[in-house]
């Protein structure tokens, strides 16, 4: 249980980070093959706002392809085991590499 209750707080952690992504005033649009850079707001609720579901309704809403598994743990953990499935971005990692996270999907993160 307490794994599942990590997995909703750590999901609403980065789906606030992805939807918080910005543009910094006077900034230029990005040309070429530069990514433009991801500024997080320091307004970010606090995790105990962090939408909960039930581990059944994750499940469903993977297996119905509305959402991903992401572990957040590191290499060696995942490499460990992990959710079939599962993308594997280290938290620390999670900033430089939004990029790679699926667009219009509900991300279910863990990390135990």
């Amino acid at each position: 249980m307490r794994m599942w209750s990590a997995v909703i707080v750590a999901t609403a952690f980065v789906a606030g980070a992805a939807n918080a992504q910005m543009k910094l005033p006077g900034q230029q649009p990005a040309t070429g093959t530069q990514p433009s850079p991801i500024v997080i707001s320091a307004n970010e609720p606090p995790l105990e706002s962090a939408k909960r579901i039930p581990r059944d309704e994750a499940m469903k809403m993977v297996k119905q392809q509305k959402a991903v598994w992401l572990d957040v743990r590191s290499r060696e953990s995942y490499n460990e085991g992990h959710i079939a499935g599962a993308i594997n971005i280290p938290e620390p990692e999670l900033k430089a590499r939004m990029k790679e996270l699926p667009m219009k999907k509900f991300l279910i993160t863990y990390c135990a």
